[in-house]
């Protein structure tokens, strides 16, 4: 039986090792973290066995998922320097922390893979990227992209370079989508909306456009086409997001974003 292994126990643990224990039994779920509660929580909500602490996991785990914030990452590989075994696979799903940082740790014949999931993961929904590196070979990726399968979409790449357009797409993404949400909310109240029904339609508008450029196959515009009729209120509505700056707003949030990721991953 393969055991995933880990290191942290917050939601992207919760999430991972939620879905990988409703869609795959065959695999022994262990973690650990310094925090009482949130041990407590990943064991009530994943089914999941916890260990005594870092040393135990890293022990047990073929798969060990590194789970902890980026500032506290770099004090977890310097505790399993020198204790990682040659067949066991390394995941780092902290933002900013490289490919080169870990195996300058855990030394370069270490089976490596970074990950970058999305928030969205809590609901089985994410999309996560995977990039290899160290010793990782093809079949260690679809390992790991198997068991990020639980909880959404996932792809590797070959360049660690894009996980910083990456971070910014999709890492960063469901902040801007919750911010135009936001938005959208006061909007709605602006024009005489109750906030119940303002967040009713907004929050199902949303879904529902997702959900039909996901199973329809078209492209946005061409679904943006079919709800924009000559001289209605979709093209009012559309014609004064771009007079000010929409799509150039959306484009600068991204770079920004990416370039925050680039300052991060170098330290």
């Amino acid at each position: 039986m393969t055991c995933v292994g880990f290191a942290g126990a917050g939601n992207m643990a919760r999430a991972l090792a939620g879905g990988i224990a409703a869609g795959k039994p065959d695999v022994r779920i262990v973690a650990t973290d310094p925090d009482a509660g949130a041990r407590e929580r990943f064991a009530k909500e994943t089914g999941g066995t916890l260990a005594a602490g870092l040393d135990e996991v890293a022990a047990a785990a073929d798969v060990l998922v590194l789970a902890v914030k980026p500032q506290v990452l770099g004090a977890v590989v310097d505790r399993l320097a020198g204790h990682v075994r040659a067949e066991q696979i390394v995941v780092s799903v902290a933002a900013g922390f490289t490919l080169q940082s870990l195996a300058r740790q855990l030394g370069a014949s270490s089976r490596l893979v970074r990950a970058m999931p999305n928030t969205p993961a809590l609901v089985g929904e994410g999309i996560t990227v995977l990039v290899g590196g160290g010793a990782a070979t093809a079949d260690d990726l679809e390992v790991v992209r198997g068991l990020f399968t639980s909880v959404g979409d996932a792809v590797v790449v070959a360049e660690e370079s894009l996980l910083d357009a990456v971070t910014a797409v999709s890492g960063s993404g469901p902040g801007f989508v919750f911010a135009f949400a936001e938005a959208w909310l006061e909007a709605a109240k602006s024009v005489g909306l109750a906030p119940a029904l303002a967040e009713r339609l907004v929050k199902q508008t949303l879904f529902g456009a997702a959900t039909l450029w996901r199973t329809s196959g078209d492209s946005p515009d061409k679904l943006r086409a079919m709800v924009t009729s000559p001289g209605g209120t979709t093209l009012a509505g559309l014609e004064a997001l771009e007079a000010r700056g929409f799509a150039r707003a959306v484009r600068a949030a991204i770079e920004a974003a990416t370039r925050r990721s680039k300052e991060l991953s170098a330290g």
